[in-house]
């Protein structure tokens, strides 16, 4: 009797609630259909609307605690005479020039002859031999070291000496070893009018050459303050260029002329290419973070370089997310991560392998130090754990589960790098050409070539604005936790007229409406129980005489 009662409930609470519920598609299980399974048929298409639904919302739930916001671009059009021309890192593949080697080893081989220090070299020859070990401070990878510890000191010992005993930079060494700007970077038109070159060019070294730079707008970083002032000076001088918009006659065009054959010494590459850097005025020219990577211009062609700018930005909205969420800084979180004024994503990697180096090796790379940050100058006393740690750096290992903790801390240690929320990026591409050789002896006739010969390889670049106008987008938020709560709402309505209502009520009637019942059929119980305890029986209603009288069988 009491599972029967039971079931009633059950049943009188579910009509009531498929009875009185908002949510569309619950009726027609009140009434009598005529088509057999009718209810069934459109039991399992509602479970299965429902269940599909759902779904979707969980996925969009998972995508939110992802990404909890939307960011919108919007596009628009911007002249590019607001965007800054990047600075040209013009390099040769000859990172040591054979003359100026042979002419510093001379000195150094005398320096020794007149010293009581134990002899480096038995000869010039080998003096330039030993020397060449200077070019392993430029970070190229997979490199063999090419003197051991002992020769190593000994030469620490002699360039101390020959320095006056107060030090020497590896990085001034190698800048004036490299070939000089005006014999590299031989002519020049900008926007049709010549110029002198070596005023425009600037000898600076980088992470992988020695190179000159047009247009470059970053202090000297140099180990000694009075070379620093030198440097800084020479930057200060170089006259200002005013960039226009596209046009190739508008374009800026250098002649670059590589060295003699007999003066290659050292090359990393099988070729003998130029090396065009294209990066930020006031980046480090690095190709190893540059996002636009290395051109190669090939001796006898002519390369054109269309650079398109971009613009892009972020609203006051989107400085309210977290940067690791919107993957951007802008420059005030930038400079606190840093810890300087400046910040970009090429120097915050800069920054991140130059403390990465310190960690292992306790000193920098002179031709790497190009922040302001207080570093130690690693010497030929460094260069064995430099190369140790060149390997771990660019090293990859198919087996990943295989690397040693150190390897894996390297390669993901600057994940905190991140591009800036507002600025300018470039895009560049190239149109090569070849470049016919002179008909004459006596050389080109015309044009910016005239009177030069092919002895030595020549090339031609041309660097313009491709487009007149640019474009520009702006990051703004249009999606939180607001928008993704309208999308439920939107879903389930759409579906079967659902809402969050309908969840409260569905828990009402799972909980307070069915306690309710529950609660009301238990008292009733108790209070029929207690009837019956005091109900007479007729046996007690029968007059007490005819209860005495004697019955009579029949």
């Amino acid at each position: 009797m009491s599972l029967q009662v039971d079931e009633s409930l059950y049943r009188r609470l579910f009509r009531e609630f498929l009875r009185q519920s908002y949510i569309n598609g619950l009726h027609p299980f009140l009434y009598h259909s005529p088509v057999r399974l009718a209810k069934a048929v459109w039991l399992a298409f509602l479970t299965s609307l429902v269940i599909y639904t759902h779904i979707v919302i969980v996925n969009l739930t998972q995508e939110y605690l992802v990404q909890p916001t939307e960011i919108h671009l919007s596009p628009d059009l911007v002249h590019v005479a607001n965007s800054p021309f990047p600075a040209v890192g013009v390099c040769t593949a000859n990172k040591i020039s054979q003359r100026r080697l042979r002419s510093y080893a001379l000195k150094l081989y005398q320096h020794q002859a007149n010293s009581s220090q134990r002899a480096v070299a038995e000869d010039l020859d080998d003096m330039v031999d030993h020397l060449l070990v200077l070019a392993q401070f430029y970070l190229n990878p997979l490199e063999e070291e090419r003197l051991n510890i002992t020769e190593l000191q000994r030469l620490h010992r002699l360039l101390t000496s020959y320095h006056d005993d107060s030090g020497y930079s590896v990085r001034d060494i190698l800048r004036q070893l490299s070939p000089d700007c005006g014999e590299l970077v031989i002519r020049g038109i900008v926007y049709g009018a010549p110029v002198n070159t070596s005023q425009l060019f600037l000898k600076r070294p980088t992470s992988s050459n020695v190179c000159c730079i047009f247009n470059y707008r970053r202090a000297s970083y140099s180990q000694f303050a009075d070379k620093r002032a030198e440097d800084d000076a020479e930057m200060s001088a170089v006259p200002k260029v005013v960039f226009e918009s596209n046009s190739i006659l508008n374009s800026v065009q250098f002649v670059l002329q590589d060295v003699a054959e007999e003066d290659y010494t050292k090359t990393f590459r099988s070729n003998s290419a130029f090396q065009l850097t294209i990066f930020p005025q006031e980046d480090y020219a690095t190709v190893q973070s540059t996002t636009l990577g290395e051109v190669l211009v090939d001796h006898n062609t002519i390369v054109e370089i269309p650079i398109q700018p971009v613009f892009f930005s972020s609203g006051n909205a989107v400085r309210y997310v977290e940067p690791e969420k919107r993957r951007c800084y802008y420059p005030e979180e930038g400079s606190k991560l840093l810890n300087q004024s400046y910040y970009s994503l090429d120097e915050c990697l800069l920054v991140c392998r130059s403390k990465s180096m310190m960690d292992h090796c306790g000193c920098v790379s002179p031709p790497m130090v190009g922040s302001p940050m207080a570093v130690t100058y690693c010497t030929l006393l460094d260069l064995p754990c430099l190369l140790r740690w060149k390997r771990i750096w660019y090293g990859h290992n198919e087996f990943a589960f295989l690397e040693s903790n150190e390897e894996q801390l390297a390669q993901r240690k600057c994940e905190q790098c991140l591009p800036t929320c507002n600025g300018v990026s470039m895009s560049i591409t190239t149109n090569v050409a070849p470049l016919r050789r002179a008909l004459r002896s006596s050389g080109y006739l015309t044009g910016l070539l005239k009177g030069l010969t092919n002895e030595r390889p020549l090339a031609i670049i041309k660097l313009f604005f491709k487009l007149r106008f640019a474009q520009a987008t702006e990051s703004q938020l249009v999606s939180t936790w607001v928008v993704l709560l309208n999308r439920f709402g939107g879903i389930l309505s759409l579906m079967y007229g659902f809402s969050i209502v309908s969840y409260i009520e569905i828990l009402y009637y799972l909980t307070g409406k069915w306690f309710v019942y529950i609660f009301r059929s238990l008292k009733r119980g108790n209070r029929g129980k207690s009837r019956q305890s005091h109900s007479l029986y007729w046996h007690e209603l029968i007059p007490k005489t005819m209860r005495l009288q004697p019955q009579t069988t029949y």
